[in-house]
């Protein structure tokens, strides 16, 4: 059956899915495990996410039926074998491609439990080239569910392994997972050497370069060296267009259009916006629509358009919702919060401000904790309720000092003295 389907030039549309079903009828439950896990493969090669999802959940039901390392087909104690030791090859393929299906829909909480089973799994071999790939991976959930300098560990732990292995590939992969976090924790010349040094390893690898491009522009605009973050985003997405990385160019269209909104480029911003938002429904990709709604939403709110950036807003908060992320959904109820106070709706502003401070609290985020209590002192100050602004401010501006945000630090400092000052007139 195998020389039929894999013999046929062209090969017949969906003929592994054929495969798998006669190897589960004959009882050879390895052989169709195998075909499972290259089915969802190539679902992932092609984004097809849910559909690899579906495959990788038969495959792990059949990763059940096989023996242990330590065991024979019946249970009982035996000597390692390669089928068996093949095995742990089969539990790794299939819980790094659930780790790539749950990233993809934003849900890093998940994928981190299943980066921490490859971890057990990748300790009891010495497998260098997984394990650092493992730790890569645990960092970069980490950072995506706000645990800072818990990631920079997990990376810095990567990042020796491919030293000591000479694994280039990898060495430049940590350099660019350890740029983003110094960028989060407002180290930002940091963050450059970092991306040099990933720029110095990769420099004829046109995907990861344009990775690397585009965290340098990502540093330039925190920076607001603005125009200089547009070059540098072009030149990523043209090197996207060209490896033809629709996730890429998406993203890169998001950035671009909050590019030119703060150079007060309207036009140009919503082009690219509605460009991202196109590509990110082409891609079925719902974390992706999530963020491109709240960059349409900021874009109409500096249009002066509230209702449909509230409707933007609204739809990010339902996809964030939908993915069950927390991180997500704060993000969505704060950039709620900002259009309702727009408005003058403190009511809303207020509701939808205290619910984002509560899920930035329950995962830690201390990011999202300082933005929010400076959007909700702005919001007292704005109510006439100064003693809770300073408040506010005070608890955001600890923050900042204590992730090293120097530049956030000072304007918050002069806020603070502004409202003392006003204060005591």
């Amino acid at each position: 059956m195998i020389n039929l389907y894999a013999g046929s030039v062209p090969q017949p549309e969906g003929w592994r899915e054929v495969l798998m079903w006669h190897w589960e009828q004959a009882g050879d439950n390895e052989a169709a495990l195998n075909t499972a896990l290259e089915v969802a493969e190539l679902c992932v090669e092609r984004l097809a996410f849910s559909d690899a999802r579906g495959w990788v959940e038969r495959a792990m039901k059949l990763l059940e039926t096989l023996p242990t390392p330590d065991q024979n087909e019946q249970g009982e104690p035996t000597e390692i074998s390669p089928r068996n030791v093949g095995k742990h090859a089969y539990e790794i393929r299939a819980y790094s491609l659930m780790i790539a299906i749950l990233e993809f829909h934003g849900q890093y909480r998940e994928a981190l439990e299943y980066v921490q089973l490859l971890l057990r799994l990748v300790d009891e071999h010495e497998d260098f080239a997984t394990k650092g790939r493992t730790y890569l991976t645990s960092g970069r959930m980490l950072r995506e569910l706000g645990h800072l300098a818990a990631a920079e560990t997990e990376l810095g732990i990567a990042l020796k392994l491919a030293e000591e292995h000479e694994m280039a590939e990898l060495q430049a992969e940590c350099h660019l997972h350890q740029a983003k976090v110094h960028q989060l924790q407002g180290r930002h010349l940091e963050a450059f050497q970092q991306l040099e040094l990933a720029h110095h390893i990769s420099s004829k690898d046109n995907a990861r370069m344009a990775r690397i491009w585009t965290g340098i522009g990502d540093v330039y605009r925190v920076l607001g060296a603005v125009h200089e973050s547009l070059r540098l985003y072009d030149r990523a997405l043209k090197q996207e267009i060209d490896t033809n990385n629709r996730i890429g160019q998406a993203m890169l269209h998001d950035k671009l259009g909050l590019s030119y909104l703060s150079l007060g480029q309207t036009d140009q911003a919503l082009l690219s916006a509605r460009e991202a938002l196109r590509l990110r429904e082409e891609l079925d990709d719902t974390l992706g629509l999530a963020r491109s709604h709240s960059t349409l939403g900021t874009i109409n709110i500096n249009l002066g358009n509230h209702a449909e950036a509230l409707t933007h807003f609204e739809l990010a908060r339902q996809y964030e919702a939908a993915l069950q992320s927390q991180r997500g959904l704060t993000i969505a109820l704060t950039n709620l919060g900002d259009a309702a106070r727009t408005v003058g709706e403190y009511a809303q502003a207020r509701a939808s401000y205290t619910e984002a401070l509560a899920l930035a609290r329950d995962v830690n985020d201390q990011v999202a904790l300082a933005r929010i209590h400076e959007r909700m002192g702005d919001l007292c100050e704005e109510t006439g309720v100064h003693e809770s602004a300073l408040a506010h401010w005070a608890q955001a501006l600890g923050i900042r000092e204590s992730l090293g945000h120097s530049e956030e630090s000072m304007l918050l400092r002069n806020r603070i003295a502004t409202g003392l000052a006003e204060g005591e007139t």
